[in-house]
């Protein structure tokens, strides 16, 4: 069933809907959401809080992509839920060095969630992306919207965990001079 599809389901007040998107993307979110949260409850609970935002939102919202929508609502609230479980006690896991790594290139006083929201922001990360290689892109989101370990990155990609690391450098330095080209970023 094709994405338009079940988007027309969800408009419909069909709980078919939902069936197909957890058929459809429901593995997907799954290992989404237990990657940032490592915990296989958290997770589940995560993904169930992302279907029942797509019931709530669509309609009226009918997103361009349901694939990029759910994935985006799933990463958010997994977001939020590991923030709300590590305030007191921060570390552990590999999200909180995900962030660190980027923390070089935001703007003052953002972290890695308050980036994502930024309009003229992510205007600038979806073009940075674009002008990648097919490679870079790819290492480039595995570790920083997946928030795979550098050795997981490289494994996935067929190249070294040193080479991973050299080449997340390099996409973190020319994402800060395009961040601070387009004025987004400044010290």
């Amino acid at each position: 069933m094709t994405d338009e599809q079940i988007t027309d389901l969800l408009f419909e007040r069909s709980e078919r809907g939902l069936e197909e998107i957890r058929n459809k993307y429901g593995s997907g979110l799954q290992a989404l959401a237990l990657r940032l949260l490592g915990n296989p409850e958290d997770a589940e609970e995560i993904v169930n809080e992302t279907y029942l935002a797509a019931w709530d939102r669509i309609p009226p919202l009918r997103p361009e992509s349901l694939k990029a929508f759910l994935l985006a609502v799933c990463r958010r609230r997994a977001l939020d839920r590991l923030d709300s479980l590590t305030r007191i006690k921060r570390g552990g896991g590999e999200l909180p060095l995900v962030l660190e790594e980027l923390e070089e290139i935001l703007p003052s006083g953002s972290d890695g969630r308050e980036w994502t929201g930024a309009i003229s922001l992510r205007e600038t990360l979806e073009h940075f992306l674009r002008e990648l290689s097919a490679r870079d892109r790819v290492v480039f989101l595995r570790r920083y919207w997946y928030g795979l370990s550098v050795k997981e990155t490289a494994k996935s990609c067929g190249i070294s965990e040193n080479n991973c690391k050299i080449l997340l450098y390099r996409l973190r330095t020319r994402l800060k001079q395009r961040l601070e080209q387009e004025g987004v970023w400044h010290e």
